[in-house]
């Protein structure tokens, strides 16, 4: 006997469809309109640390990150200036800082005190998880 394997939606899938029905509650949990609003924060008077959390309130709970359009440097012991962006695996150097998987945490070669991040949010919730399509009331 055949059986039928149903996989849940996930938020992409049902953004993927573009049902009527279904659509504002998924523009809703993405937080569609926070995504499409590039961000520009300069940080100041930060803990020196060669790794930063923008989500956390010393960071001024800033939304994860999708897509840096711009990093610099403008303060601390790590060499001051622009900065390219590399994935989480690579080592950061004087001209490179690294993006946790995640879209949280930006790490640089040596402690920083202050920087400038122009940047575009990601998804306010994980688009591929299983299970994270919920209707709202």
């Amino acid at each position: 006997m055949a059986s039928t394997v149903t996989i849940p939606p996930t938020l992409q899938t049902k953004l993927d469809k573009a049902e009527p029905g279904n659509l504002a509650d998924v523009l809703r949990q993405v937080k569609l309109g926070t995504m499409l609003t590039p961000r520009k924060k300069t940080l100041t008077a930060l803990a020196a640390a060669a790794a930063h959390n923008i989500t956390d309130a010393a960071h001024g709970s800033l939304a994860p990150i999708l897509k840096i359009t711009a990093l610099r440097v403008t303060a601390g012991a790590a060499t001051a200036g622009a900065r390219i962006i590399t994935d989480s695996a690579a080592l950061a150097a004087a001209t490179v800082a690294a993006l946790s998987d995640d879209g949280t945490t930006l790490t640089f070669e040596d402690t920083v005190t202050a920087f400038v991040l122009e940047y575009i949010p990601r998804s306010a919730v994980d688009m591929t998880a299983l299970n994270e399509f919920a209707p709202t009331p």
